[in-house]
């Protein structure tokens, strides 16, 4: 995946929490086998491997994400 899509999703996950008022901790809560801390680290841009991608499209299937 691209470092620009994998900022796209960052980017659409940060508004949906700014949006929705959702915390991370939440967020977190549904990634069944992520912590907290790492969804911090992908969405602080700390880590972008392939765990990362996966994380991400994993709250995008979950939650009413719309990338741009």
């Amino acid at each position: 995946m691209t470092e620009l899509a994998l900022k796209k999703m960052r980017s659409a996950v940060n508004k949906y929490r700014e949006e929705s008022g959702i915390s991370i901790k939440t967020l977190a809560f549904t990634l069944e086998g992520f912590s907290e801390q790492q969804l911090r680290n992908v969405l602080n841009k700390t880590d972008g491997g392939p765990k990362a991608v996966e994380m991400l499209a994993k709250l995008i299937e979950i939650y009413p994400i719309k990338i741009n």
